[in-house]
């Protein structure tokens, strides 16, 4: 038989053991956030996001970028703390450049 540990025995054991803790997101976070600033890189841009794991982004999670409702291309979160994130950019629509306010959102089911 399986034991059910609830979130206050994970993290009365993390405690004890002095691990590392990262409360999950309220289940009413809805996996968006805006960029905050883009950061050029050689082979590909990096994007500075204004929410993080409070809103649901999580490191590996594929996200479809957009403007005005229109999708602009591909993003993968590499690194979230409580409100900020960095993305690494995908794949862009052709003549697309990313700016501060284009939206990222979590793909339910993604595909690369």
């Amino acid at each position: 038989m399986r034991s059910v540990l609830t979130t206050a025995c994970l993290l009365a054991v993390a405690s004890a053991t002095g691990a590392e803790t990262r409360v999950l997101a309220p289940a009413e976070s809805d996996g968006r956030a805006l960029v905050a600033s883009v950061v050029p890189g050689s082979s590909a841009d990096l994007l500075v996001l204004d929410g993080g794991y409070a809103r649901g982004l999580r490191p590996g999670a594929v996200c479809t970028l957009s403007r005005a409702g229109a999708p602009l291309g591909s993003v993968i979160v590499a690194e979230s703390v409580r409100a900020r994130s960095v993305a690494l950019v995908l794949e862009l629509a052709p003549g697309v450049s990313v700016s501060a306010g284009d939206l990222v959102s979590v793909r339910v089911n993604p595909r690369l």
